[in-house]
Formats: C-alpha cells, structure tokens, sequence
C-alpha cells in the first residue's frame, strides 16, 4: 500500500499537471488496490497496542470506527468523477488551477500513510530509528515531487521543453534549493511575485529540513541498535573509572573481557532488570524458556514436577565465569551452590586438580548439606556460564520438596567417594 500511494502520487499528479491523465490500466490498477485494502482490512487479525482483534466482529468494529472513513475516501476516483464534471482537464490557466485544487483532495491517501508505518512498526517490531530513517525518505521524496510539480504550475522553468524536460529540470530545482546548495541556473522569474513567493518557501522548507537531518542524523545512525548504544556508554564509564582509580592493566584488560563476553551472549542486556518489570506469570514462562538448559541437562532437576522446576528457576541468577577465575575457593564459608551451563571448571583440593566439571554439573552442594566451609577450589578453564543458587533459597526449596533433598544429598555423597 505505501508503494501503491506513492506511485499514485508521482504518475496522476504529473498527468494532471502536464493535462495528460487519462484513465487508463495503470490507474484502474491502482484504485483497484485502495478498494481492495478496505476489503483485506476487514479480515485481517491484527493486534492494535496491548489489544488482539481476533473474530471478524472484533476486526470489522474496529476498522469501522477507525481508518475505514480514511481507506473509502482514499479509494474513490476523485480524478474521473473531476473529469466527469468538467468534460476534460481544463487548459485555461485558471480553471486548470481550480482543478488541480480539486485534485488536491485525492492527497487524502497520505493520511493511510502513517497508519500504516505504525502498523508496519508493531507487527514486524522494526526499530525505532530504522522507521524514521524510511519515514523521512518516504515524505522527503513526496515532498520534493510535489513542489517540483508547483514550480511547473506557477509557469516557472524552461516552458519550450517537453514535459518530462520540464520536470527534470524542475525536480532539480527543488533538489539543490532544499540542499541549500543553490547553483542559481535554475532561477525564479524577477518579474512574477508568485515565482519569488514560491521560492521563499521552499527555501525556508528546505532551511528547516536541512537543520533536522543534521541535527537527527548522528542520532538516528547511533540508536539503529539501541542495546549496543547502551552498552556503548556503560563499557565508557567502566573504562573511565578504571583509568581513575589506576587500575592494573592486567585486571582491566579482564573486566573488559568480561563485558565483551556479556554482550555477545546477553547482548548487554540484564535479564533480571527486564524480569522485574513484567507480571509473575510472564517471568515465569520466560525463565522457563530461558533455562531449558538447565533443566534439562542438570540431574538434579530431572524428573522432578513442574511446580518444582517453575519455583527453583525463579531463584536461580545468571552468572558469567572468566577463565582462570575462582569460582569458589577451599576454606571459605559456604553460602550458595553454582549449576553450570556452559564451559567447564576444575575441582582443586589442596592444589591439586582432582576432576573436571562440564555443562549440567552442580557443584558448591556440599558446604551448603553439612554446614562446613568450602572442601574444593572450583576454577572455571575457559569462558563459562551458569546460574547461582543461594543458600536460603537452596535450604527453602529442600524442606518444601523431599525429593529434590534426597537427590542433593545423594549427588553430596557421590562427590565425596570421588574426591577420596
């Protein structure tokens, strides 16, 4: 629809200026789309903001109350019923104008334009930045045709040329005075004061159209992604900081790494921000999306009910390991277990690699089932990922399942014959 309209535009407003409509395939072709819009609109589901219209009662109440008055108006041949009227385009220059003022009304398509841009933007979810880069060139390119189309009416430019000369050089025109380039061949006549008039508005059009690209420009190209923008600024501010509290170079070099690692596998983005905002159902459904990994690959959740698994990925966090980072270190107090998701670790007792852990391995159990400080180093090798459960959470979840309790403590009684 936005190609069909923009065509109408372009080809009918130039065969009515040049007196040279005629009401041919090309034409029918076009209406033919408007009228059968309004038949498509009132059978497609569509959802509107928060609203979904789904049954052809919901749809067709909708539109009624809504674009169709817009989508009717658009569709009727404003150009045959003129002609009708009239018998022909008028040649005498001032009947022709009060045609063309006539014509006008079929700009009312344009108001379908905006409509169908949000439309555009809430089914295929393009971004922001992206709709107004379309947007602007969209108008940008009707604007210029129009007023090309009025420096021929008002008699301006080479007269003695062909048609399609005359616009050329008109739509050039335009072009280079709304650039506010002004090469000055092209030029109104000194003696017609509309010539001068028209040239004064489109300079100052131009003027305003030339400040917001280059005032939006930068803008629009910079939030084409939104995410890394923001990820952008806060990498910035870690950097600035680090440089200020002169830390090692060695040790920045590793926080870097780490948000480098965030973005490529969270896109910046922190999904317990994002979980907090929406209603307790919504989260639900989506940490059960997003940890499918950990239950599937994690023994301690295999075969246990769904009400347990929809409680426990609720309280788990994500967390991101480096490599050669300790995880949890032998000796220290004991107050969470790890569940590993990606990448692999290595179990140290009193400096020794003793085994290797991969993904769907939890480990930090024991300190938490006997109530003792940490009896291994766990150190991640590479790049890691996992999810942290808390030991108030951990020891919640134990008096509330038995199952899941009876199956910690047999994974803690494993781990201990292999460490011996």
């Amino acid at each position: 629809m936005l190609g069909a309209i923009l065509l109408f535009l372009f080809f009918i407003t130039y065969r009515i200026v040049f007196y040279s409509f005629t009401g041919d395939i090309f034409y029918y072709g076009l209406n033919f789309l408007f009228l059968a819009d309004i038949g498509v609109n009132f059978i497609t589901r569509g959802k509107y903001g928060h609203v979904r219209l789904e049954t052809p009662k919901e749809i067709a109440h909708h539109y009624l109350h809504g674009g169709f008055i817009i989508d009717a108006l658009a569709a009727l041949p404003f150009e045959l019923i003129l002609i009708i009227a009239f018998g022909d385009v008028p040649k005498d220059p001032i009947l022709g104008k009060m045609f063309l003022l006539l014509q006008a009304l079929t700009l009312i398509k344009l108001f379908k334009v905006g409509r169908i841009f949000n439309e555009l933007e809430e089914a295929l979810r393009i971004i922001p930045a992206v709709r107004r880069l379309i947007s602007v060139g969209y108008w940008l390119s009707m604007t210029l045709h129009l007023m090309a189309l009025g420096w021929i009416v008002i008699g301006a430019g080479e007269v003695e040329r062909s048609n399609f000369d005359r616009y050329i050089r008109a739509f050039y025109w335009v072009t280079t005075t709304i650039a506010t380039i002004g090469y000055g061949d092209y030029t109104p006549d000194h003696n017609k004061n509309i010539q001068i008039v028209y040239t004064i508005v489109v300079e100052l059009f131009g003027v305003g159209m030339f400040s917001y690209i280059i005032a939006n420009v930068s803008s629009l190209i910079s939030n084409l992604d939104v995410a890394r923008s923001a990820h952008q600024r806060r990498l910035d501010e870690i950097n600035a900081y680090l440089r200020a509290q002169r830390i090692p170079a060695d040790l920045q070099d590793r926080v870097r790494d780490y948000y480098s690692y965030l973005w490529v596998k969270q896109r910046g983005v922190s999904p317990t921000a994002v979980l907090e905002d929406i209603p307790k159902t919504l989260s639900q459904e989506i940490l059960m999306f997003l940890n499918r990994e950990v239950v599937n690959r994690v023994e301690l959740f295999k075969g246990a009910n769904e009400l347990f698994i929809r409680e426990a990925v609720q309280l788990l966090r994500p967390r991101i390991f480096l490599p050669d980072e300790y995880i949890i270190r032998q000796g220290e107090y004991g107050d969470c277990m790890y569940f590993l998701t990606s990448g692999e670790v290595r179990i140290v007792i009193n400096g020794k690699d003793v085994t290797r852990l991969g993904p769907g391995s939890p480990f930090g159990e024991t300190a938490l089932v006997e109530n003792l400080l940490r009896n291994a180093s766990v150190i991640s090798t590479s790049f890691s990922t996992g999810y942290q459960l808390n030991k108030d959470d951990f020891d919640e979840l134990r008096l509330r399942y038995p199952e899941f309790d009876h199956q910690v403590r047999a994974v803690v009684e494993a781990r201990k014959n292999a460490n011996k």
